[in-house]
Formats: structure tokens, sequence, C-alpha cells
């Protein structure tokens, strides 16, 4: 094996894990955008009770 040879064998690993890795950063990364968001907009609203005065007749 050449220089050449060894040197487009690695690009050739290189650009396989890149696309493999590709579709789980997006799917984790989706995931964690979701609970992210889904937890801060929970969060940002507390539920607060205030008793409301009732008037008796």
């Amino acid at each position: 094996m050449t220089l050449n040879d060894v040197s487009l064998l690695g690009k050739k690993i290189l650009v396989g894990v890149i696309i493999t890795l590709i579709p789980f950063v997006i799917i984790f990364g989706g995931l964690w955008l979701t609970q992210k968001l889904l937890s801060d907009n929970h969060k940002s609203a507390p539920a607060s009770t205030t008793p409301t005065k009732s008037t008796a007749s």
C-alpha cells in the first residue's frame, strides 16, 4: 500500500464515521431540545392559586 492508498482509506473511514454520527446527533439533539423546551415552559409558569373572595348574600 502506498501513502496515497492509506490517505484515501483514512478519508473514507472518516467520512463513514461522520455520516454515521450525524443522525445520532440530530436525534439526540432534538430529544434534548424538546426536553429543555418542555421543562422550561413548565417551570416558567408556576401555578399560583389566589383565593377569591366570595360575598355572602
